[in-house]
């Protein structure tokens, strides 16, 4: 009884150095202390039999470390296992009989072996060679668990080599069994790290019931973290398997059992993150709300079998559609990547680290698809900072960080790392455009975007590329020539600009952007004939060219050619029913061409869509105004609209021929009252920033102030008098507003209060020439001559 006591602890204690792959440790166990007794029937030596499957373990395990199995090394694996190969099978045919356990591990392993080297149809033969069926948790230790699932691994992919190869036929029923295998050893694996986890090998010992072990004495939480490639593999295998025959339910349903299993500190690191991503892609990619599958929370474990706990309980949150889920895991997954990732610099870290990154860029995509959808780029370019530790000279998720950047709206940063994203890309011209853009159209850094233009022309080696480089030089170009009041200056920055825009027009002739451009910039310089020649090319090149139709219409107008104008933008607008601009232009040809009434319709239409795109907005701040917005928009009898002198693009045609100052004033008075607003809020003033989209309110504010141009021309001075108090109350430090309304108290001959209003104007403007202008005649009519000269 004391031998057999002691014979127990020895084989905890080889069972032990194997679940650390210490074979030379286990070597010496076995060499020092088994005793030396003979099986029954003197099949075998004891202590020969577990040398030969240490020994042939060891090899076995080491070199699939270095060499993965794959078909490149199936030469090398021949030669290199040979002499494990010898040591196996000695173990599987001359174990005792009592000693079954061995003989089942030997068998296990050798099975990899065979596989390892590509002999598919010996390793399945020497699977059917033994039982696996009966197994259970409890009658085998927790090393065994992972042969096993590794026994299992291999047989599946076995079978799916020779149905490759043609060796087999692939049937639903082959199939089946492939599907069966992998899931049973991604059950036994999750088992597997869920026991190491929990039980200590140095604190339990094991009990044996005959010749085997019961219990998992040999558990360690400290061993090696690797599973190996096959385990890795296998686990993700199966609902693979399930969406590629098009059952993305049972994939789905796979996914999460694998999630749901109890964590373990190697699952964390090595699975969940894979498992977590694959299950993300697919929800994004593959399923829809009408075939997202529920998530059940039922589990159908019996105790004792080889499956894996997992997490149960009330109050667990269930995302209700694909998108939650989606999000969900990504978020998880983020996390675990930016924990795990490595940080190490060192030479022999640069295979892990670069492994880690690309399975934390891999779920930072995903995430960037799910949240752009949702719109939600702020926990973007949170997440993005996050990564940045682990991003150094890496330029894909640099510029990830900037665009994110830019949607949230924080330029400056964006601008910085912009710079950084060249610095590791300096041939990509792409970012020098960007950033460029984002100079001009954010930051007001016009000098700045005009030398990255020149950069990217200089860098640039496609005619295409230089195309694109010179329209943005051209952009740049056009922008200081709105700002600039020398003469001299103003012809030398035409002559570039001009000059930029036919370079990229000639260098990509079939461009509609370059041609349309081009257009433009001939009709703000009034030379009218080219500009009908640009505008037509561009359409010719593209029919439907909106912005082209809408300046085509406005070359009509600026003939004096109305109805032709208006023929062009009712094409127009059959093809863009819903483009505030398209309206605006309707609405003041038809004004224009006297048809007052139908000019009121087109407006209750632009009033109509207003509340439509932005009934978001609305249902925010219902109290919003004086009224006269729902009046309008349920008598269905007036209505309004007048193009933002914002940066908009899509309102950058209505006032193209009122006059050259309107362009350079927008950027520079917008500004002012941004800044104004600010001040105001800050200091706790009545004039309150308005909640919501600020563009929204800023469109609603132009409406007005467009009705009561109209109003004023048709001498109905009441009405355009609600219609500045309406744009005033929406926003007061808006320089058209003051303008507007020194327009209605002049033709009230409130000619002291007009005046205040035409200063006030040009306080917040003091390039708004229109305001200017009309100064004249208050000051004439309060007799203040002097002041005029």
């Amino acid at each position: 009884m004391a031998n057999k006591g002691k014979n127990y602890k020895i084989e905890a204690e080889i069972e032990k150095y194997r679940a650390h792959q210490n074979w030379d440790k286990a070597l010496e166990v076995t060499k020092n202390q088994w005793s030396n007794s003979k099986s029954a029937n003197g099949l075998a030596d004891l202590n020969d039999v577990v040398s030969n499957l240490l020994h042939g373990e060891k090899e076995l395990e080491s070199y699939l470390r270095a060499n993965p199995p794959s078909e490149e090394n199936v030469g090398k694996a021949k030669e290199s296992l040979a002499s494990a190969e010898k040591h196996l099978r000695y173990v599987s045919t001359r174990c005792p009989k009592e000693k079954e356990t061995l003989k089942r591990e030997a068998v296990l392993l050798l099975v990899k072996l065979l596989f390892a080297q590509a002999r598919y149809t010996d390793a399945l033969n020497e699977f059917e060679s033994i039982s696996v069926d009966a197994l259970t948790i409890h009658s085998i230790t927790n090393r065994m668990l992972k042969i096993l699932a590794e026994g299992l691994a291999v047989k599946a992919m076995c079978m799916e080599k020779l149905i490759d190869q043609g060796v087999r036929e692939r049937t639903p029923q082959a199939e089946e069994m492939i599907i069966k295998y992998y899931e049973q050893a991604g059950d036994i694996l999750l088992v597997y790290l869920q026991n190491r986890d929990v039980v200590d090998l140095n604190s339990a010992s094991p009990t044996y019931s005959g010749n085997v072990a019961i219990g998992s004495g040999s558990h360690n939480t400290t061993s090696d973290d690797s599973i190996g490639s096959i385990l890795e593999m296998a686990v993700q295998k199966s609902p693979l398997i399930y969406i590629e025959k098009g059952e993305v339910s049972k994939g789905v349903g796979r996914f999460r059992d694998l999630l749901r299993a109890v964590g373990s500190t190697t699952s964390k690191n090595l699975y969940r993150l894979t498992l977590a991503r694959q299950l993300a892609e697919v929800l994004l990619r593959g399923v829809c709300s009408a075939t997202y599958p529920p998530i059940a929370l039922k589990t159908d474990r019996k105790r004792g079998s080889l499956k894996a706990r997992q997490y149960s309980g009330r109050g667990m949150f269930v995302p209700s559609n694909e998108e939650e889920e989606a999000l969900l895991l990504l978020l998880i997954a983020e996390a675990m990547a930016n924990r795990e990732a490595v940080l190490e610099r060192r030479p022999e870290h640069k295979q892990s680290r670069q492994h880690s990154y690309d399975n934390a860029t891999a779920v930072y995509d995903l995430l960037a698809i799910a949240l752009v959808r949702r719109s939600n780029c702020a926990i973007l370019a949170e997440a993005l900072e996050r990564a940045m530790k682990f991003s150094y000279e890496e330029p894909h998720v640099w510029y990830q960080f900037a665009l994110s950047l830019i949607e949230t709206g924080k330029f400056d940063r964006a601008n910085v790392v912009l710079k950084e994203c060249h610095r590791l890309m300096p041939s990509n011209n792409t970012i020098l455009l960007l950033q460029a853009d984002l100079c001009y159209e954010k930051l007001h850094l016009v000098d700045d975007g005009i030398a990255l233009c020149e950069k990217a022309v200089d860098n640039s080696d496609t005619t295409i590329g230089k195309s694109k480089a010179y329209l943005l030089l051209a952009t740049g170009y056009s922008y200081k020539l709105a700002e600039c009041r020398v003469k001299s200056e103003r012809e030398l920055l035409e002559k570039k600009a001009y000059d930029a825009y036919n370079k990229s027009y000639s260098l990509d002739s079939y461009s509609v952007e370059s041609a349309y451009r081009l257009a433009l910039h001939l009709a703000q310089q009034r030379r009218l004939t080219e500009a009908f020649r640009c505008t037509r090319q561009a359409l010719r090149l593209q029919p439907g060219h909106m912005n082209s139709l809408a300046l085509l219409s406005l070359l009509f107008s600026a003939e004096k050619n109305y109805e032709r104008a208006l023929e062009v933008i009712k094409i127009a607008l059959a093809e863009y029913p819903d483009t505030f601009s398209l309206l605006l232009i309707k609405s003041r040809l038809e004004n224009s061409l006297g048809l007052f009434n139908q000019s009121l319709i087109t407006c209750s239409n632009m009033l109509r869509l207003w509340k439509k795109e932005y009934q978001n907005t609305l249902e925010i701040e219902k109290n919003r105004g004086t009224g006269l917005l729902e009046r309008f928009t349920d008598s269905g009898s007036k209505a309004f609209l007048l193009v933002s002198n914002t940066a908009d693009t899509d309102f950058s045609h209505a006032g193209l021929f009122e006059s050259k100052g309107s362009v350079r004033e927008s950027v520079a008075a917008s500004k002012v009252e941004k800044a104004l607003s600010e001040v105001a809020s800050s200091y706790q003033s009545s004039v309150w920033p308005r909640l919501g989209p600020q563009y929204s309110w800023s469109v609603q504010a132009q409406i007005w102030l467009h009705l009561a141009e109209i109003y004023l021309e048709a001498s109905k001075t009441k009405e355009a008098h609600d219609c500045v108090d309406e744009a005033m109350t929406i926003c007061p430090l808006s320089h058209l507003a003051s303008y507007m309304k020194g327009r209605v108290l002049e033709v009230e001959q409130k000619y002291s209060e007009a005046k205040s209003c035409f200063e006030a104007a040009l306080c917040i403007n003091p390039y708004h020439v229109k305001s200017m202008a009309y100064l004249v005649w208050p000051y004439a009519q309060s007799k203040l001559y002097m002041s005029v000269t």
